[in-house]
């Protein structure tokens, strides 16, 4: 799988990273190992995490932070793969509430470096914001945990532009370090608005791309393959698949739009012979910054087949044409 750097870093991670979100909770030791191993045996070194994962299923705390830690331990992979993780959720019954204390941000760093059998978290992220908290107090804070060895850089997760902008406007009139990566919900899919029910994560949208093309910022998005909605499952007035994630596919991503962009998937597909989720993933990566989709395979089967788009190529009017249906020189290649 191919590398590329974060700018603004000396990390260079696979441009597939992997989500973690069942490692640990619906996945048990077994599984969640042999997952990351396929994972990291294919060229995977980006693995994404967060303190919070799998804390609203009843049970252990933190399960996805501890499941990792005890495959790094028993692996000795620690210097092989680029380890991010994400502290200061609010209260997951009070998503309002702010967590972005210095003393908060240090106490969720700390147990993660516990839990994850490790000195050093080389991509942390603060995984919600509060925009009435000072983006200064925010910068000194993480700066200072640069400072003290205990993370690398840092990230912005759901974060608006213009938040992410005066955070780093400050850093630079301060000589502080900038947020090197930004996270945020984005694939080749549109959203319904009445379909998000978390008013807390924030999308991709142009001012937030305008920021990405600005400054070359990295671009880490997550839900990037819009929960299998064009994988082949979903078709207009089709009978809908019975189960939980078809009934979040339909309310997140049932529009014309986005049936739109996937009879352009299909014919991309026939005419490249690659598959939907390659087109979608490949779709992101053709922006002219730095992204690094996060795939959330639950089964070795799903991690296969996302694996093979890290090293497929889309040039820019192609994923346009996808996006907007302008017709456009339809071009792809390996690597």
């Amino acid at each position: 799988m191919r590398v590329q750097q974060i700018p603004g870093t000396d990390l260079s991670p696979s441009v597939l990273a992997l989500g973690t979100v069942p490692i640990g909770s619906t996945l048990d030791q077994a599984a969640s190992f042999a997952l990351l191993d396929a994972y990291t045996a294919a060229g995977g070194t980006f693995i994404d995490t967060a303190r919070v994962y799998s804390d609203w299923l009843p049970g252990e705390r933190n399960s996805s932070e501890k499941m990792i830690g005890r495959w790094l331990a028993e692996r000795r992979n620690r210097g092989s793969v680029l380890l991010a993780t994400k502290g200061a959720h609010p209260p997951l019954d009070d998503m309002h509430h702010s967590r972005l204390s210095r003393a908060e941000i240090r106490s969720d760093l700390e147990g993660s470096l516990h839990d994850l059998h490790t000195d050093h978290i080389d991509l942390y992220w603060l995984h919600r914001d509060d925009p009435a908290h000072p983006v200064e107090d925010i910068i000194d804070t993480l700066d200072d945990l640069v400072n003290a060895g205990q993370i690398r850089c840092y990230g912005a997760s759901n974060w608006t532009a213009e938040r992410i902008g005066a955070a780093n406007r400050y850093a630079a009139q301060a000589g502080k370090r900038p947020f090197v990566a930004n996270q945020m919900m984005w694939s080749l899919a549109t959203t319904n608005p009445a379909g998000m029910l978390d008013d807390t994560l924030v999308e991709m949208d142009a001012s937030t791309d305008t920021l990405h093309r600005q400054t070359g910022l990295a671009a880490v998005p997550y839900t990037s393959q819009a929960l299998g909605f064009f994988g082949g499952r979903y078709e207009r007035g089709a009978p809908l698949p019975s189960s939980p994630a078809a009934r979040n596919v339909q309310r997140m991503f049932f529009n014309e739009t986005n049936f739109e962009r996937l009879d352009r998937v299909r014919e991309l597909t026939a005419r490249l012979g690659w598959t939907p989720t390659q087109v979608g993933l490949a779709a992101l990566c053709a922006r002219p910054f730095p992204v690094f989709p996060i795939i959330g395979p639950r089964t070795l089967e799903q991690l296969q087949g996302s694996l093979s788009a890290g090293d497929l190529h889309l040039d820019a009017d192609t994923a346009l044409w996808l996006e907007t249906g302008v017709p456009r020189h339809l071009a792809g290649s390996g690597a």
